[in-house]
């Protein structure tokens, strides 16, 4: 296991962001990806990643508060939160790892704040109409909508919870959350998703991302995705890779898909610590 655990929370103006601080070594930022929180759970206390000082973040919306009512949060909040985590630790530079729509907030960060960021792991970036084809993205921001639309007309999520996991992650996908977080640790999943269908999904279909903002991220990129994953989910890392300033690379790993951080997260630790170890950080932390 990678350390001793230490739970920080850190007020951001009205908000509240919760982080889990282990090890020592360089600085190692793990952004979740949505719907819920407990995605590198399984990565932050394994022994591929123990040479680091990891910092897995709970971020505003999916920790024991909420975003003040009527209040959206954009990706550029949530990038913004993610400084201030670093910035209050006094972590001047720091590596990134993100999934799905925590891929776009590390996105976010390295071009907002250049200096904090040392090298962005990514694990396929969300399906966000920014980055998809032009013939697809009216089309996916129109299921965003309605997604939306759905979650704040119900009461029970639960069948959405299904619907969404199916389709973007596996069929087997409770197989899945049983075997990493247990029952306890899929019941919260499902109990807790609201803030991704009614706010974070509306966050990634406005996101705005080109080839301005691209030229900004000059920092090294990883790109991982699973060899199991639609088309589109590697047209998209394709596409993002073309509009960066960075030097990127991109790993598949065959018989795997969105689900990677839970379904093997010691092949995911490997993976980020192989391409940190080529972009260690030479300054003071």
């Amino acid at each position: 296991m990678n350390g001793n655990a230490v739970v920080h929370r850190l007020d951001v103006g009205g908000e509240r962001v919760e982080f889990v601080e282990r090890g020592k070594g360089e600085p190692l930022l793990l952004v979740h990806a949505g719907v819920f929180d407990a995605w590198f759970a399984p990565l932050a206390g394994d022994a591929t990643v123990r040479d680091f000082r990891v910092l897995e973040t709970r971020r505003v919306g999916y920790d024991t508060t909420a975003p003040p009512p009527g209040q959206h949060l954009t990706i550029a909040d949530h990038a913004r939160h993610c400084a201030a985590v670093l910035d209050s630790l006094q972590i001047r530079r720091a590596h990134v790892l993100g999934h799905s729509s925590g891929s776009l907030i590390c996105l976010q960060l390295a071009a907002d704040r250049p200096e904090l960021v040392q090298s962005l792991v990514l694990v396929e970036p969300a399906i966000a109409p920014a980055l998809a084809p032009p013939t697809e993205a009216a089309g996916i921001g129109e299921s965003y909508r309605a997604m939306a639309a759905l979650a704040r007309e119900s009461t029970d999520l639960r069948p959405l919870f299904d619907s969404f996991m199916r389709q973007v992650c596996a069929e087997d996908y409770r197989d899945v959350l049983l075997a990493a977080l247990g029952p306890e640790g899929l019941q919260r999943a499902e109990r807790d998703c609201g803030f991704f269908f009614r706010d974070e999904v509306p966050a990634v279909q406005h996101w705005t991302f080109d080839q301005a903002v691209g030229s900004r991220v000059t920092q090294p990129v990883l790109f991982v995705q699973g060899g199991d994953s639609p088309p589109m989910v590697h047209a998209i890392s394709a596409h993002l890779a073309a509009m960066l300033a960075a030097d990127t690379e991109t790993t598949t790993v065959p018989g795997t898909d969105h689900l990677l951080p839970l379904r093997d997260p010691a092949t995911l630790g490997r993976l980020a610590a192989t391409f940190i170890s080529r972009h260690q950080i030479t300054t003071s932390v």
